[in-house]
Parts: structure tokens; C-alpha cells; sequence
């Protein structure tokens, strides 16, 4: 069904996609902003076949752009976005096939509508690797961190040299001028492991940053034909006067130790940052089957060494199989965010709640050329953790039938929180993307989370720019028709220009993807476009009108303007108010033969990649 949903897709696209992305990004002038960064070669094209033509599988051709990830300098108003890309920058093609790109953005706004978008500095934008791997394992599963109070910014990635079989965890670092202050250097690795990887987001998590010294935590799930364990790792970004930056490794502990794919994360809150929480997905099987999993770490300065296991403080699995037979599922893909709490100075913390999102999943990898099975449940919950342990704030609950659509392949996660900033709502957003190829909106899918009520709600799912979390990556990756690698990202900031030319919108989400552009839709041989999108999801409260002393009968008894008391117009008093995302009625959604199209990819067979 997805090979004839994707040349139907290819054949028609051309008739109506554009316009129908068109309508959606200006049916409501601030529900979100996109900017394709960075468009597809026309050197570097993607192999086709047929008549009309559709995408043919081709083993290591690369899908032009996949896995973007960025990070913002101190303000918000600039930053560095990062991409595993074969095709071209600035008339350049990479060595190699496929390396890590850098590109230079920073936030403007409309001075008519107040509107937020993300603009590329292609001046600065480059290839910061040259390597030359087994497979062209040049810059996998790159991530981006800020350090230094948001000085500079630094990129994870993996990369296997030619002629070995192994892949190890690299860093670069970058000031704000785009300069390198910290070369590739090797970070992290395991005797024929092939390290790492980790949760759809990113995988590393600031510890401290204290005068230049910045200490850091993250997963590294390592799959290879050693120990083939998850482990939480620390390490050091230690900055000198002059501005360079070196690595220091301190410690690591294996949590999982049958790894598959265990897609980890950890994570800490800003009252114990010596304390780590890491989510995992335990199995030596393709999907796992030994359920997902919950660990609390000590990650205290000081210790170093391997394998340190007096530094687990616990350890609980959270979910597993369920049912019998043809029934039976098994919890997969464990994901976990912190809810965000603001300071006495207005800054976003992680406090010592979780949210907890898990699937219920039934099949078999390598089956009929397919990778993966189908989801059945999508658990969620609350949690309080903390060194002593954990409770549930909200229960562990089914919310397949309240989040209707919303699967767990290559699901994107990232924190959130809604409303105004008088009563903001905490929650989360979920990133889900196109099983072919992209051409229309993805969907950010807003969940809320009413800690007193102890209730989980669907706050609704709002359009940005086309995400394809499989097909081009998976039919020209390694493996074709089996191993799809594309991830997205999100991350949310405070507005910086919140207050001007009428904007109120507190916090924005900054979304990542790489996917077919409407426009390329007719031509498969064109490979994914790269997009940052913003999507406004909480404003400051709109300031209560002062009453006219001596008002003046309206003798129609018509009257105009704004709306008190329901119906159309602003409504001040509209007890949903606070749960609509930067205060637009729905953020857009795609419409005609778009929408047709989204439903069509919603009903097919879901699979992991």
C-alpha cells in the first residue's frame, strides 16, 4: 500500500499540494512560519524508475538531507542548524558522498504582522566534516547543544572510519561567529559496539555550566557485536581564555544491558542537577521485547571510570508484554520529557516531573521486506522522580483513543507549555511526520497535562513544514526497504521579540525537519528539502479593557467590535482560552486534496524505521 500510496503521490502531487500548503500557512497569519533552508541539488539526484517515475531502492545513495537538529546562541535570536547532507552547499557537493552541514540562521519579524521565521545565513553556512567512512558513516545522528550560557554551540555525531567496524561519538564546537574552537574529537566508544544512538530528540543534557566549565550527560545506546549495552556516559567541555574549547571524558554506567534499540534519554531536574533519570526500551530482538524502563543515576562530580554500577541509585521497568497470542504487544520506544517550570527570574527550568510516552507495539522486523510492526497503544503518564525513586502523578494510561492518529515511528517529543503565562499548561508536543515522503504539513500534535485533575488532553495538532520520516531515507539509505534513519527536532524558546509590533506570543516552538517541498513533489529524482519552522503555543494575557465611565447607548442595539461573552470576535472570557496554542482558533490544517492525502498516510500500516 505505501509503494502504490507514494506513486499516486508523485503522479498528482503537482496538481494541488502547493496550494494546498499555501492555504495553509496563510489561512491564519501567525498559527506558524517555515523556511526552507536549504533546497535539494539538482547534482546530486536520486535514483528513479518507471513511468511515471517513483523513487527506486538504492543501497547508500543518501536521501540529500535527513537527522536536522539545531541550537540557539544566548537570546534566542540566532543560532546554528545542523544536517547529515549529500547534497550541495553554496555550489559545493560533499566529499564523501555525505557529511555534516552547518548552516548559520537567525530569527526575524514581520514588521506588519509580527510574525517570527527563521532566515539561513548561506554566507557562513559549510561542511564542517571530511571524513571518509565504512558505508559512508561520515556524520550519523548528529545533535546540537548549547554550552556556556549560549556562547557556543556544539554538535554530536557518529562516524565509522573506513576500513574499521566501528562507529564512535565525535564533538565540534562552534562560537557565534560560525568559528571552530573545539575540532572532531573523539568522545566516546566501545570495542565493536558502534556507538550511539538515542531517543527521537536530542541525546545530551547540560549538567552545569559554571565559568567556562560546562559538564554534560547522555545515552549512548551501542549496537554492534561487543557488550552491546545503553549507557549513561559524563563528560567535560572545559573553555580557556582564549576561547578554545577541550573534552574531558569522567565516567560511564550501563544501564540496558541487552540493547537493540533502546533509543534512551536521560535528563535532570534544576533541584538535583546530581541526579540523572534515563528512559530506555530493553531487547535483543528486532522490536524488543524486555519492556521499558526507568533509572535514577548519580552523576555527582568526581566519579570517572567504566561501567560504573555503584552509581545506580535504581532502576525499575515501567511497562511490557501484554495479551496473549494474536493480541499479544510489547511496550517499545520509551520517551520521557521534564515538565518546565519558570524561576523567580522568569527563566525555564526542568522541575522533578516527567512525562512518560511508551507504545504498544505487535510484529516482527525483516518481515516481508518491512521493517518493524504495527502500534496498538500509545501509554502515557506523570511521574515525580527523584533520587529515592519514583510515583505516578498521573497513572500509566492508554491514550491511543484520545490521541486518535498519533503512532510511535521516528515520533518526535519535545517539552511545551501553553496558554498564557498567568496560567500556563504544561505538556508536550509530539512530531510526527510522513511515512511517504512528505509534499504536505507535518504535525506537531499538542498534549496537555492537568497535574491537580490528574487528566492528559488533546490540545490539538497544528501544520508545519513536510517531514519525511521514511521514505527517501530508508529507500536510498544502507539496507534499503528495511533501516530508515531520518529524526526530527524540536525545541522551545522563550520569544525574543514578544511585545514588538504587537506580537504576544511568550514561547515558540522551533521545529527541524528534512521532506519533500510541494513544489518537488512531481519530481521524485529530487531529493528532501530542510525546513526550521515556528509555531507560537503560549502567549502573555491580553490585558483586561477599562470600562468607559459614561458609555454611549448604541440606540440599534447592534453594536460592534470585540466579544465578551461569546460568539465571534475575541472572546476574554472563553474558558478554552488558555489551552489554544499562541491564541489562534487551530493553527491551520491542510485542506482538499492535502488533506486526502494526510488521511490516506494516517491509514496505512504503521511501521517502525
Amino acid at each position: 500500500m505505501n509503494k502504490k500510496l507514494a506513486t499516486l503521490m508523485y503522479a498528482v502531487a503537482g496538481l494541488s499540494m502547493t496550494a494546498a500548503l499555501e492555504h495553509v500557512a496563510a489561512a491564519d497569519v501567525g498559527a506558524f512560519t517555515m523556511n526552507e533552508i536549504l533546497s535539494p541539488s539538482e547534482r546530486d539526484l536520486a535514483p528513479v524508475t518507471g513511468n511515471p517515475p517513483r523513487l527506486r531502492r538504492t543501497d547508500e545513495e543518501q536521501p540529500g538531507a535527513e537527522m536536522a537538529h539545531l541550537a540557539f546562541f544566548k537570546g534566542n535570536k540566532s543560532g546554528l542548524y545542523f544536517e547529515m547532507r549529500s547534497g550541495e552547499i553554496n555550489g559545493q557537493l560533499p566529499n564523501d558522498r555525505v557529511q555534516l552541514a552547518l548552516v548559520p540562521f537567525s530569527l526575524t519579524q514581520d514588521a506588519a504582522s509580527g510574525a517570527v521565521t527563521a532566515v539561513a545565513s548561506m554566507t557562513g553556512a559549510r561542511f564542517v566534516t571530511d571524513n571518509r567512512g565504512n558505508e559512508y558513516r561520515n556524520a550519523n545522528h548528529p545533535i546540537a547543544i548549547s554550552i556556556n550560557d549560549g556562547a557556543n554551540i556544539c554538535a554530536e555525531y557518529n562516524y565509522q572510519p573506513n576500513n574499521t567496524n566501528n562507529t564512535k561519538r565525535y564533538i565540534q564546537c562552534f562560537d557565534q561567529a560560525g568559528a571552530t574552537v573545539l575540532p572532531q574529537t573523539q568522545i566516546f566508544a566501545k570495542n565493536n559496539d558502534d556507538c550511539s544512538m538515542n531517543q527521537d530528540a536530542n541525546s545530551t543534557t547540560l549538567l552545569s555550566s559554571i565559568a567556562g566549565k560546562n559538564r554534560l550527560v547522555a545515552w549512548s545506546g551501542c549496537n554492534g557485536n561487543g557488550q552491546d549495552d545503553g549507557w549513561l556516559r559524563t563528560y567535560q567541555l572545559n573553555t580557556d581564555t582564549s576561547g578554545a574549547i577541550s573534552f574531558k571524558a569522567e565516567f560511564d554506567v550501563s544501564l540496558a544491558q541487552r540493547e537493540e534499540r533502546s533509543r534512551g534519554f536521560c535528563s535532570i531536574a534544576a533541584s538535583d542537577p546530581n541526579t540523572a533519570i534515563c528512559s530506555w526500551t530493553e531487547g535483543n530482538n528486532q522490536p524488543q521485547r524486555d519492556g521499558t524502563w526507568l533509572a535514577a543515576v548519580d552523576v555527582s562530580p568526581g566519579t570517572t571510570g567504566s561501567d560504573r554500577q555503584n552509581t545506580i541509585l535504581w532502576k525499575k521497568q515501567i511497562d511490557g508484554r501484554q495479551g496473549d497470542g494474536d493480541t499479544r504487544t510489547y511496550s517499545q520506544r520509551a520517551m520521557h520529557q521534564r515538565i518546565l517550570t519558570q524561576d523567580a527570574t522568569g527563566n525555564l527550568v526542568p522541575s522533578d516531573l516527567i512525562i512518560w510516552r511508551s507504545g504498544q507495539a505487535r510484529g516482527n522486523n525483516n518481515n516481508n521486506n518491512g521493517k518493524g510492526g504495527t502500534y496498538y497503544g500509545n501509554q502515557m503518564a506523570v511521574m515525580k522522580v527523584g533520587k529515592d525513586g519514583m510515583s505516578y502523578v498521573i497513572p500509566l494510561t492508554n491514550t491511543v483513543d484520545k490521541l486518535i492518529g498519533l503512532d510511535g515511528t521516528h515520533l518526535g517529543m519535545g517539552p511545551a507549555l501553553f496558554g498564557t503565562t498567568d496560567k500556563l499548561t504544561p505538556g508536550v508536543m509530539f512530531l510526527a511526520g510522513s511515512q511517504t515522503g512528505g509534499g504536505y504539513s507535518a504535525k506537531l500534535r499538542a498534549v496537555g497535562f492537568d497535574t491537580t485533575a490528574g487528566t492528559i488532553s488533546d490540545l490539538g495538532s497544528y501544520s508545519i513544514a513536510p517531514y519525511d520520516r521514511h521514505l527517501y531515507p530508508n529507500y536510498l539509505g544502507n539496507n534499503p526497504g528495511n533501516q530508515g534513519r531520518n529524526f526530527s527536532g524540536t525545541v522551545m524558546i522563550p520569544n525574543p521579540f514578544v511585545g514588538l509590533n504587537g506580537n504576544k506570543d511568550a514561547f515558540l516552538m522551533v521545529a527541524t525537519t528534512t521532506g519533500k517541498s510541494p513544489a518537488t513533489m512531481a519530481r521524485p529524482e529530487l531529493k528532501l528539502s530542510s525546513y526550521i519552522s515556528i509555531l507560537p503555543i503560549a502567549q502573555t494575557p491580553a490585558a483586561s479593557p477599562t470600562p468607559d465611565p459614561s458609555p454611549t447607548p448604541d440606540p440599534t442595539g447592534s453594536g460592534s467590535g470585540s466579544n465578551t461573552t461569546g460568539g465571534s470576535g475575541s472572546n476574554s472570557t472563553d474558558p478554552g482560552a488558555s489551552t489554544e496554542l499562541g491564541g489562534c482558533s487551530t493553527g491551520g490544517s491542510t485542506t482538499g486534496f492535502g488533506a486526502l492525502l494526510l488521511g490516506l498516510a494516517f491509514v496505512t500500516r504503521r511501521r517502525r524505521s
